[in-house]
């Protein structure tokens, strides 16, 4: 992978987040497909729990530059730069990370990793979590941003090499006791992918969930605040209800199940004579 994060920073210094937003770095195109690069190294082998994306989007992008541009004017190095990004912004933004707080703290996820709630993980906790995304820069498909199946993903030569090489690289490198959920039905196929490469263990997967930066009511509904009733005739989650009924399931399920092993042994230890 080529280091971008110097000319990033470069580019920063001189034109400013503004600068950057407007001409983002290109990383790589193929016909309709584009990749603009944001600081996305960072990566903590030792994360206990990893939330897979399907690609960093526009916002991301505004909010990259952004916070690069406040950590380089207090002279912040590289490394950190690249940590914070981590932190902040991806999985970022108004309408992504509190959605995403919500969803892990309505199946009590945090608790698996020692934390009492989820917005430890992006302060005192975040040593436990690992953001990762199929594709690592902000991806668009005729300029949007890209969130096709991962048929088309796979398809795609520029777009397959990032996954194999970037994402499941990193996958290899994670701890091996490490617990995955999915953002959206790519990210999930994405994981299922690597769970049939054997990089991934099937019982690491916990499950998925809605991608939390959907407008309306899918998260609320996934968040059982709605009940089909409540959604109108027009609705479009009306045609999701029957995936999102059964990823909540196992989510809910398997969250169980990880609690129940660790519990300790009811009958006790006993020592024979």
């Amino acid at each position: 992978m080529t280091n971008f994060i110097e000319a990033y920073c470069s580019q920063v210094r001189l034109a400013g987040a503004v600068g950057v937003i407007a001409r983002p770095i290109l990383v790589a195109q193929d016909g309709m497909y584009a990749m603009h690069y944001v600081p996305c190294e960072y990566l903590n082998t030792q994360a206990r729990l990893v939330l897979v994306s399907t690609t960093p989007g526009h916002a991301h992008v505004r909010l990259a530059a952004s916070v690069t541009e406040e950590l380089m004017r207090s002279h912040t190095a590289g490394r950190v730069i690249q940590r914070e990004n981590k932190r902040r912004v991806e999985l970022g933004g108004k309408l992504v990370r509190p959605n995403l707080i919500r969803m892990l703290d309505h199946f009590r996820v945090p608790e698996l990793v020692g934390l009492p709630h989820a917005a430890a993980l992006w302060n005192e906790g975040f040593e436990q979590l690992q953001p990762l995304a199929l594709l690592p820069h902000a991806t668009t498909r005729r300029g949007l941003v890209f969130d096709g199946p991962f048929e088309d993903l796979m398809a795609a030569p520029m777009l397959r090499e990032v996954f194999e090489n970037q994402f499941l690289d990193t996958i290899r490198q994670m701890r091996t006791d490490a617990f995955y959920i999915a953002l959206g039905r790519t990210a999930w196929a994405g994981l299922r992918h690597a769970v049939s490469r054997r990089l991934i263990a099937p019982h690491q997967l916990l499950g998925m969930m809605p991608v939390p930066a959907r407008a309306g009511s899918m998260v609320r509904y996934f968040l059982r605040e709605l009940s089909v009733s409540d959604l109108s005739p027009k609705d479009p989650v009306r045609h999701r209800v029957g995936w999102l009924d059964a990823a909540h399931a196992e989510l809910e399920a398997n969250v169980r199940k990880v609690k129940a092993a660790a519990e300790p042994d009811p009958q006790g230890t006993y020592l024979i004579a």
